[in-house]
């Protein structure tokens, strides 16, 4: 439940240097059937069938978000109360039934929307609309049921208040960019709002005014029937009432007043951000806005320029927030702690000042409707993203679809686009804002905690039974037959091929992976050799250069990325053009000497910000507690590693470490194995390899032994808490999925153990979870939690309390029935993607286990019983063994 959802996925892009940044989701040329109806009592229902897997997505868009809002995250508030059970489906019936199901369910509030979904297999479609409708009426608010969800809201509250760039745009630029409209609501929620305006009668308040049917619209997508499901849902929603809605808030927008601000951060680098307002999507600019968006991205503009000739490590734009009369956009960029950030500043303002002087270049233009055009093409490859593009164009832009934008980006011209860039992109109506590392580099190693005290453990909730429905659609859980049928296949030269034909688009997605390991492979005094060898493939090939490169690339409209990981997206009928550059840029590296000495610096200059950042410490701190000297989990690059590489040092290592025998390759899309393999053997079949393969996995590790580390973080109110050790089972081992079961049990979703004793029964954070993590030779094991410094003592004593429970005493056979199910539903939920498909087939083939690993997993977690669930964990967990890293406030 997260208010804020996507803005966390844009401050992720931002962190990530995600360059290039694709086009918004906007057009996309959809040839999938779609079934519409609008109920009497006026819900508009969608429906787009999806067969790339037996899952569907149904997602309730409620037309109503924080702009209607009373109070700062009065809407967010009511979004978390929907889970807490209503008059004909109880709290505990809506978390089991859901868990269940397997999937996810979640929610997300925005200014115009509030989205609940529910991403299941498509077999419990009939469960989730059942669910959907309880709540769609006779919502229950208890006033002791919010004081409970309200301790989970307010750690919600400080844990993003911890992220600076995150607090700075929710809490400051987003407030500056609107200010005096709705659109400045405070979406998230304050403490001071939870604590003291906000009770449960607001609540029933928000609801009763715009929670009905004539003010919704359901985009159900995936492996459906358009009428039988429309039929369902006149079933189940069908008796819901109309009602006469409120007047929404006027939209008075206010001229903006440039200012700058300043906050500390806990990143390794700089973060500079130039905000805007942008056209809002009901402008016949909105399109213009996004294919300039696209113009200033394009890695032959001067933005990614300034990344290219070593000014920057991150600049782009991005749009990160759209309302109907305005969107919230900004130039960023991301320099090293080394470099000027003020000089930084007017070099981006010099690439802008220049566009608006010059015009953009109408090539770029041209390239960035191609390439609209052509991703609209990929979008069906997610059931997921495809529920949520109907849903964003039909409830939130009013669109008839998704589709309806591609008219207007087809008749954008250049004109259009310099005449937005000048109006919007602006000095005079700007934003700028500067988050600079402000890092102690500190780790303070305290002596271990010690056996967390016993604690008599607590009921986690009453489970209410199950209503008679839900019984029998649960009642025999069965591991489904796998759909996919993926064609695996060895080249002459040892490169590892695998092909899942896919026909749902006319596209194709190429997933590779050369299996490395840098602190194997490397010198330890040439650690970050693999970082600058990688940032050069960008700069060309043997016989292209990076702008010609680029230029063959946009003629595709296609999307190369070469390393150990690369990739290829690419329309099916440019497939073969797609490999043959994408083999180019991958075989025939051109590491330029002068663009050598650019990406050395720039990897010095991260690394230097990076060695006083807390997540590094935090991860240096973690690795020294777990594995033992010497142990390659314990090499990190530095600016000194790394400033002693030269140009040879990336040939060599490139020569050593790039080889066929050491490659796999994952085709999916619309392709035949026997042409996915011609055209691999004709771009990869001459790649060759000299000398005995390498092992590059990581050796097994004995037991670690526990310890305390506190990593303090500048700016951050809240603690991330991580308790983790080293266990010694093997991915392969059978025991694998049983003890998957016990951590399913234990720390996955709503129901879980750690969930409800942590969250919902004593409210000491707002999500909790544990996690195994597993390789060929070794395995660890985490429990993690956020909360705030007065609560990490009492949710750690707690959690080890219930990791013991798990060892002396059997589960019950409610949590062993939801664990189980849990897992199941993750077969089908896993192939809901192209993206999701490549990447666990390529996992699978690296670790070397069979390609149907998912079902053999699923045979062992179906047949584990709770005895075995109990003595797995004996065996393999040890509670007393933990190591602790506090990030953040240390205990108090």
């Amino acid at each position: 439940m997260r208010c804020t959802l996507r803005f966390a996925r844009f401050v992720a892009v931002i962190a990530a240097f995600a360059l290039p940044i694709a086009l918004p989701a906007a057009a996309r040329a959809q040839t999938l059937p779609v079934t519409r109806a609008t109920l009497s009592n006026g819900l508009q229902v969608v429906v787009v069938h999806d067969p790339l897997a037996p899952v569907v997505t149904a997602v309730l868009n409620y037309k109503v978000g924080s702009n209607e809002q009373q109070f700062p995250g009065q809407a967010h508030a009511l979004e978390h109360m929907m889970f807490r059970g209503s008059q004909t489906v109880s709290e505990s019936q809506l978390a089991d039934i859901s868990e269940l199901m397997g999937g996810n369910s979640d929610a997300d509030t925005q200014g115009e929307i509030t989205q609940y979904f529910f991403s299941t297999p498509s077999q419990y479609l009939d469960v989730a609309l059942r669910l959907e409708a309880a709540r769609a009426r006779g919502l229950l608010v208890p006033q002791k049921s919010w004081l409970i969800e309200r301790g989970a809201i307010m750690n919600e509250v400080t844990q993003d208040d911890s992220i600076a760039i995150a607090k700075l745009f929710q809490r400051t630029i987003l407030p500056a960019l609107f200010a005096g409209t709705a659109y400045a609501h405070d979406t998230l929620g304050t403490v001071y709002s939870f604590k003291n305006q906000i009770h449960a009668p607001v609540l029933l308040n928000l609801y009763h005014a715009w929670y009905h049917p004539n003010n919704a619209v359901y985009v159900i997508a995936g492996d459906v029937d358009g009428p039988s499901t429309v039929a369902l849902v006149r079933k189940y929603f069908g008796s819901v009432p109309r009602a006469t809605l409120p007047a929404r808030s006027k939209i008075a927008l206010r001229p903006i007043t440039p200012k700058t601000y300043h906050v500390d951060s806990d990143q390794p680098y700089t973060i500079i951000a130039q905000a805007f307002r942008m056209p809002g999507f009901s402008s016949r600019d909105y399109a213009v806005g996004q294919i300039l968006q696209s113009v200033l991205n394009n890695q032959r503009g001067n933005l990614y320029g300034l990344v290219a000739s070593g000014k920057a490590l991150y600049a782009g734009v991005q749009v990160f927030e759209s309302h109907p009369l305005a969107s919230a956009g900004a130039a960023f960029m991301i320099v090293p702690v080394t470099a000027n950030a003020q000089n930084a500043v007017a070099a981006m303002d010099d690439v802008l000042a220049a566009y608006r002087s010059t015009g953009v270049p109408p090539g770029l233009v041209a390239v960035a409707k191609e390439r609209a055009i052509a991703d609209a093409e990929f979008r069906g490859n997610s059931i997921d993203g495809l529920a949520f593009e109907w849903s964003d164009a039909v409830a939130k832009e009013g669109r008839s679809s998704p589709d309806q934008i591609l008219d207007e980006i087809k008749n954008v011209s250049a004109g259009d686009v310099n005449r937005v860039l000048r109006t919007y992109i602006v000095p005079e109506h700007m934003i700028t804002a500067f988050a600079t590392p402000k890092n102690l580099g500190k780790i303070n190693s305290n002596p271990p905690s010690g056996p967390a005290k016993e604690n008599n453990k607590v009921t986690i909730l009453h489970h209410d039974p199950l209503p008679p429905w839900a019984t029998a659609a649960f009642a025999h859980i069965s591991v489904p037959a796998s759909t996919i049928h993926p064609v695996d296949m060895v080249l002459p030269n040892g490169l590892r091929l695998i092909v899942q034909p896919e026909h749902v688009t006319h596209t194709v997605v190429v997933r590779g992976e050369v299996q490395s390991n840098e602190n194997i492979q490397a010198a330890p005094s040439k650690l970050g050799v693999d970082d600058i060898s990688s940032g050069l493939f960008s700069f060309g090939t043997t016989t292209l250069d990076r702008l010609a490169l680029r230029t063959e690339l946009d003629k595709i409209a296609a999307e190369v990325n070469a390393g150990t990981s690369f990739s290829l997206n690419v329309l099916s009928n440019q497939f073969e053009r797609g490999m043959q550059l994408l083999a180019d840029e991958e075989l025939h590296p051109a590491f330029p000497a002068k663009d050598f000495e650019t990406v050395k610096g720039q990897e010095v200059g991260q690394l230097t910000g990076q060695m006083t950042a807390p997540d590094h410490l935090a991860e240096v701190a973690l690795n020294k507690g777990l594995y033992p000297s010497g142990d390659p989990s314990q090499l990190f690059a530095t600016p000194q590693t790394a400033g002693g590489v030269t140009l040879s040092d990336v040939k060599s290592y490139y020569s050593n470490v790039y080889r066929p025998d050491m490659t796999a390759i994952v085709v999916i899309g619309d392709t035949t194995p026997a042409a996915a393999r011609a055209l691999v053997e004709k771009y990869f079949g001459q790649w060759g390899a000299q000398g005995a393969k390498p092992d590059v996995f990581l050796p097994a590790a004995p037991n670690n032994k526990a310890s305390d580390i506190n990593v303090p973080d500048q700016g951050r109110v809240q603690s991330q808490v991580r308790l983790e050790e080293v266990i010694g089972l093997q991915r392969a081992d059978s025991d694998w999925a049983t003890l998957q079961l016990a951590n399913a049990i234990l720390g996955r979703g709503g129901s879980s153990i750690l969930f409800h004793d942590l969250r919902d029964v004593h409210g000491y954070v707002y999500s909790a979870g544990s996690g195994l993590s597993s390789h060929k030779h070794r395995s660890e094991f985490s429990i993690q939690f956020a909360s705030d410094p007065d609560k990490i003592v009492p949710a750690q004593t707690l959690a080890i309390t219930d990791l013991r429970h798990l060892a002396s005493a059997p589960v019950d056979a409610a949590e062993l029935q939801r664990g189980k199910a849990m897992l199941i539903g993750d077969i089908p939920l896993g192939m809901t993607s192209y993206d999701a498909v490549a990447g666990k087939l390529l996992n699978f083939a690296l670790l070397g286990l069979p390609l149907d690993q998912s079902t053999i997993d699923a045979q062992r977690e179906l047949a584990s019983s709770a005895s075995s669930i109990r003595a797995a964990v004996r065996r393999w967990i040890r509670p007393n063994d933990l190591v602790r890293i506090i990030q953040g406030p240390p205990p108090r």
